[in-house]
């Protein structure tokens, strides 16, 4: 499972790396088919790709804790490839309306999931080896990254609906942008280091 964890894992951050830009470029100057088709390829691929990862991290921690986070993990690349065969399915028009309409926003939810996930669970993961420690910031870097506008983004929404984007806001949005797209394949990184058998905790 290891050896498979870290070949998939690897393959989830190229997958990352490639395909959200693509979907970025997609989407301009309006939302498409052609993004919405490449959104659920990339949630299928990645939940495809992250599920061995996720059955596969968490070795020297408490019985209990590991399966907390494993199957909750697992939830979340269930979600993401439910998402993304429904917003691939929708494209195809093969939906309800009412429910191709809602399918992006289900993608969207559950790419905010795995962000939430990555930076739980690597606050579960820490532990007193560099790799640990390496996996518990990125972890939470990676999370905060992707949260953190979404809560800006909803005191915004209901709480100051007049205000409006300038230029000052173009550099903290891409920012944090650069932080998400970059955050995940970094987070990744250090989770096939630390899975790897020369890092486990040799047993006495």
């Amino acid at each position: 499972m290891v050896r498979t964890a870290r070949v998939t894992g690897a393959l989830a951050a190229l997958i990352w790396l490639v395909g959200t830009p693509v979907v970025a470029i997609a989407s301009v100057p309006f939302p498409s088919d052609a993004e919405y088709l490449l959104m659920g390829l990339l949630a299928t691929l990645l939940g495809l790709t992250l599920t061995p990862v996720v059955l596969a991290i968490g070795e020297p921690m408490p019985s209990h804790k590991r399966t907390a986070v494993r199957l909750s993990g697992l939830l979340v690349c269930i979600a993401l490839i439910l998402s993304g065969v429904v917003l691939l399915v929708a494209v195809q028009g093969w939906l309800d309306e009412g429910v191709a309409h809602q399918s992006p926003s289900v993608a969207i939810t559950a790419f905010i999931a795995l962000f939430v996930w990555i930076g739980l669970a690597s606050y579960a993961l820490r532990g007193p080896t560099p790799i640990e420690r390496w996996t518990f910031r990125l972890g939470l870097i990676s999370g905060a990254s992707c949260v953190v506008p979404v809560l800006i983004g909803i005191v915004i929404f209901y709480f100051a609906k007049d205000f409006v984007f300038t230029n000052a806001t173009v550099l903290p949005t891409l920012l944090f942008d650069l932080l998400v797209w970059a955050s995940l394949p970094a987070w990744l990184t250090a989770v096939i280091f630390g899975i790897s058998p020369e890092h486990q905790p040799s047993e006495a």
